[in-house]
């Protein structure tokens, strides 16, 4: 088992919180050998409802006519077909990555309050269908 896969076993779907100094290239490597798909969010300039809907829209590739507000968030996040499967293959999870992420908390915490509640609310949404959905809060270290 890779150390990753073994986070995300204890972590569960869902947001945590994950104090880790590993560089994102081995965390996207390892991601890939254990077939999830993995979205890392640069939150370092995220300080509120629109810089970080923005930065799910970059990060996520969400297409165009995502309508930056939060029920249309939870309606992409819900979906997610845009994104390509891992080189390894299909059959795991999704991880997002959010480094920096209490920047946001900081700055705005009635917004990341919102942002963790829809990012739950799409992790329950995939676990009904036997997808893990789960994202990793990175704070700056």
């Amino acid at each position: 088992m890779t150390a990753l896969a073994h986070v995300l076993g204890e972590a569960g779907p869902g947001a945590h919180v994950w104090h880790s100094t590993r560089p994102v290239s081995e965390i996207r490597a390892e991601a890939d050998e254990i077939a999830w798909r993995c979205v890392v969010l640069e939150g370092g300039a995220v300080v509120d409802k629109a810089s970080f809907l923005e930065e799910c829209a970059r990060g996520y590739e969400f297409p165009a006519y995502f309508g930056h507000n939060w029920d249309a968030l939870a309606d992409c996040l819900t979906d997610l077909q845009w994104l390509p499967p891992p080189a390894s293959g299909s059959g795991g999870g999704i991880l997002t990555v959010f480094e920096d992420s209490h920047t946001f908390a900081r700055a705005d915490l009635d917004a990341y309050s919102i942002a963790l509640e829809v990012w739950e609310e799409a992790a329950e949404a995939w676990r009904r269908i036997g997808v893990p959905f789960t994202v990793l809060l990175r704070p700056a270290e």
